[in-house]
């Protein structure tokens, strides 16, 4: 009878460590896509975490900068960034999950401000130009070497720095930084000085990624991209959208384009 208990004890040890496995996951404040500010930490965390417990797993995430969240990833320190872009300098690091979103890339100016943009990187070269670190704008961006470039650490720095007249310009991502814009008003500051410049420098698919060094890399993304497919077909993902206030239209193109781009 002892021996019976002792075997169903140690065969009920890695089902109880499987349901409660969890991942950490590391990304920046990405406003509206994910951040600490919003609800449930943003629609699209939410999602994420819906499509891991759907394969038992639970989810923690911690919010740093983009710099750092890079670093502990490489390190093997987290499991995952939440909403990477994909570059060839990445792809040589990170494997990649099915696209969960799409981002659009440009350039900020001062309203005030007379910036001769033909919508191409090589228009851009008599000015200064804030972007942060290791931020993905668009290939021809990144391989123009006579660009003045000033790094930071987020992108809301490089706004502050352009509203205080200090760059003539910010290089990053249109939906993020109108939603800082809109929503980090300050006395001392007025986001109606600065404008996004159209049109788009380039387009970009957020993805969740793991480290290759990490043995267990390719069954991590198996198990997440499963997840997605579960919640898409048991309505979990327009019901978390419907929370987050997207309308039925929304809701709709954002699962045909989970289901266009299923096995990217």
């Amino acid at each position: 009878m002892i021996k019976l208990l002792i075997f169903i004890v140690v065969i009920a040890i890695p089902t109880k460590v499987f349901s409660e496995q969890t991942w950490q996951i590391v990304t920046e404040n990405y406003p509206p896509y994910f951040s600490e500010n919003l609800p449930n930490n943003g629609w699209l965390y939410e999602i994420a975490q819906s499509a891991l417990k759907t394969q038992g797993i639970n989810s923690e995430v911690e919010f740093t900068t983009w710099n750092r969240a890079l670093k502990l990833l490489e390190k093997n320190r987290k499991t995952a960034i939440l909403g990477a872009f994909y570059s060839l300098k990445r792809n040589e690091v990170f494997y990649y999950s099915r696209p969960l979103a799409v981002a659009h890339s440009g350039v900020f100016k001062r309203k005030e401000s007379i910036i001769n943009f033909d919508g191409t990187v090589q228009s851009l070269t008599p000015y200064s130009i804030g972007i942060e670190d290791n931020a993905v704008v668009s290939q021809e961006f990144a391989r123009n070497t006579d660009l003045a470039i000033t790094s930071t650490k987020s992108l809301p720095t490089s706004l502050y720095l352009l509203q205080q007249g200090r760059i003539d310009l910010v290089a990053g991502t249109k939906e993020v930084g109108k939603y800082w814009l809109e929503n980090t008003k300050t006395e001392d500051s007025d986001d109606n000085n600065i404008e996004y410049l159209s049109p788009d420098l380039a387009s970009h698919k957020l993805y969740l990624v793991v480290s290759k060094s990490n043995y267990r890399a390719k069954e991590y993304l198996q198990k997440f991209n499963r997840g997605i497919d579960i919640i898409i077909n048991n309505g979990r993902i327009a019901k978390i959208m419907k929370k987050h206030n997207f309308s039925n239209q929304k809701i709709t193109e954002y699962i045909n384009f989970l289901k266009e781009n299923e096995d990217i």
